[in-house]
């Protein structure tokens, strides 16, 4: 009961200290669509849209057979627009293959049979990271096919890719998105209209205890799997059945998005210090 109660204690203090760049209270604040078309618009202050229709936290499949995706946001614009909006906390594997994979199923979601290519959608994937993706210095990243040496063509296919990040160089970036860069930072912001109704915004999500007790109901569920695995293998456990199982808690933690130093703190207190990181250098991608 206790070890609960600590680890209630410790879900509170994380849901007390969160902010927008946690992915929960992202999707819950930017589920207002006035607010998600004020980050559209941000991105891509060249976008004529004024009005988009927002679903939060939607899942999306190509076909039954298909792989389901997890979107933050997925909106709708007036025009057809279709966006998906991503905060992503942690440097994944296959970055790139996943915003293809996003483009292709929101196209699969709006093309019905017998309809022409030409009636496809345009689509925008919006990523907003953490960390820089391409080690650049920059805070802007817009990704397009050009044909073989001639980048100075675009190809004009309808997807538009942005891998965004609050860390690098933000020359050419609107007064709206380098303030809202500032916010997800940490650092001091709130000169636009636009990151003041976002930082009151994410004070009202806080302040929702449905929020809040569904937020940590999903960290306890997590837990709770943990800890009846670690149960189960706490006599006589090989070295192989170790490393098995911290393989699994690494997948779990990278599916639920948790920061790595709370999953290499869980995994020094399941094991050792030196066991941990060998297993996050081998399995942390």
């Amino acid at each position: 009961m206790k070890h609960y109660k600590n680890r209630r204690r410790q879900f509170l203090e994380e849901w007390e200290q969160s902010d927008i760049s946690n992915d929960y209270i992202f999707s819950k604040v930017m589920a207002q669509p006035q607010l998600c078309l004020q980050l559209i618009k941000a991105a891509l202050p060249q976008l004529k849209i004024k009005r988009v229709y927002v679903r939060s936290q939607d899942g999306l499949s190509a076909n039954v057979d298909a792989k389901d995706v997890r979107l933050d946001i997925s909106a709708y614009g007036e025009g057809g627009e279709m966006f998906d909006i991503e905060m992503q906390t942690i440097r994944p594997k296959y970055l790139m293959q996943r915003i293809l994979y996003y483009h292709s199923t929101m196209i699969t979601e709006r093309l019905y049979p017998r309809e022409s290519y030409g009636e496809i959608p345009k689509t925008y994937v919006i990523f907003i990271c953490l960390f820089d993706w391409y080690r650049l210095g920059n805070s802007f990243y817009e990704v397009n096919l050009v044909p073989n040496g001639v980048n100075e063509l675009k190809f004009e296919d309808g997807f538009v890719s942005l891998i965004l990040n609050p860390y690098g160089d933000m020359t050419g970036c609107s007064e709206e998105l380098q303030d809202f860069f500032d916010l997800v930072a940490g650092r001091p912001a709130g000169r636009t209209d636009f990151v003041r109704e976002v930082k009151y915004a994410v004070k009202l999500a806080k302040r929702r205890n449905d929020w809040r007790d569904r937020y940590m109901l999903v960290k306890d569920w997590v837990q709770d799997r943990v800890d009846y695995a670690v149960e189960q293998n706490t006599i006589a456990v090989t070295a192989t059945m170790q490393e098995k199982f911290a393989q699994q808690l690494i997948k779990k933690a990278m599916s639920t998005e948790q920061d790595y130093d709370s999953l290499r703190a869980d995994l020094i207190d399941f094991f050792d210090e030196n066991f941990a990181d060998k297993m996050l250098t081998k399995y942390y991608k």
